[in-house]
């Protein structure tokens, strides 16, 4: 069962079908802290979004499994709406935030005109069943989860485990079998891991910053199995704070990509010195120069930066940028055939 998002889902879709998309909803933009709804409410509307962070929150659970958070291209009130039954959960939003909204109302003539969002609900409600199966066995205080990439979300995974309370370890694999990952949790708080050649929170922040990750996934609790033979820096932020801040940088990495030229693209010098005072935030100063290091004559590839770097791909995208902004270097799709050092 495919896992994709709502945007995945819209470039199936033919223009008369996108057309119909755009005038059977609203865009809603909401503030930061605002109520979509709560408990009790009546449910007339489905939501898709389109920018932000959403918060659900299920009150009289304990703390660490109160809330759960959705971000870009997910769905939320379809069950109530699709059930004419009162909201369930308390809906806010934690950053400002785009909403794409369908009333219920308009469903007779959107299921006339794009048949295919229905059936993409159906398999959005399935999916969500499969992983509300898994939560139940993470309660079961003996969690085993794993499974392919393709038909699991990342953020589900990873509010599963943490809500177990459970001491273990997530570990990740490629299609070829070769480790990409692994992340330790105690308790069902994140402790430590790393990604590629990341460690610690850099890792964390790469994990949900990277979009072509397949493969398998497992977490086994009790003993280490991987993370014994690999760094796994530490992480030492609360685990709904290390996530909301992780599915924030998703959306700002995916923004900054938006901004550069069409296809792959290289970084090329301008100017013969750096000024590092002119780099702002003073956060990005210490990746700037090293970017500025790496490649002294030729021009670089994006993904080459990132792989020689101590940072997550935000980070070396953002620090990219502010050397472009300042005028010591250009974005080029030209000499990408050249050999690079």
């Amino acid at each position: 069962m495919p896992n994709r998002d709502f945007f995945a889902f819209s470039t199936t879709l033919k223009p008369l079908e996108l057309k119909a998309i755009g005038t059977l909803s609203e865009v809603r933009h909401v503030a930061a802290g605002e109520t979509i709804y709560q408990a009790g409410d009546l449910s007339a509307t489905l939501y898709i979004i389109n920018r932000g962070v959403i918060e659900i929150v299920q009150e009289g659970l304990p703390r660490a499994a109160a809330a759960a958070y959705l971000t870009r291209g997910d769905i939320f009130g379809d069950v109530e709406v699709l059930t004419g039954l009162p909201r369930k959960h308390l809906v806010r939003t934690r950053e400002p935030a785009s909403l794409q909204c369908f009333d219920r109302k308009d469903f007779p003539e959107l299921l006339k005109r794009v048949p295919s969002f229905f059936h993409y609900l159906s398999e959005q409600l399935a999916t969500r069943l499969l992983h509300a199966r898994d939560a139940v066995l993470a309660q079961s205080h003996c969690l085993e989860l794993s499974g392919s990439l393709t038909n699991f979300d990342l953020v589900t995974i990873y509010q599963t485990i943490v809500n177990s309370s459970q001491t273990g370890e997530l570990s990740i694999l490629n299609e070829q079998g070769e480790l990409v990952c692994a992340f330790i949790f105690e308790t069902g708080q994140p402790r430590g891991g790393q990604f590629q050649h990341l460690t610690g929170e850099e890792a964390f922040w790469q994990l949900f910053l990277a979009d072509d990750l397949r493969g398998t996934f497992s977490f086994a609790s009790g003993a280490r199995t991987i993370s014994h033979s690999i760094q796994t820096g530490s992480i030492t932020r609360e685990p709904n704070e290390i996530l909301i801040t992780a599915l924030q940088w998703r959306d700002e990495l995916a923004a900054l990509r938006n901004e550069l030229p069409d296809g792959p693209v290289i970084l090329k010098r301008q100017k013969s010195d750096l000024a590092l005072t002119d780099i702002t935030p003073e956060r990005l100063r210490p990746v700037a120069e090293g970017i500025w290091r790496l490649a002294p004559a030729k021009p670089m590839p994006l993904d080459e930066l990132y792989a020689k770097s101590s940072v997550c791909e935000l980070t070396v995208y953002q620090a990219a940028q502010e050397l472009v902004r300042t005028g010591h270097c250009v974005w080029s799709t030209s000499g990408l055939s050249e050999k690079v050092a």
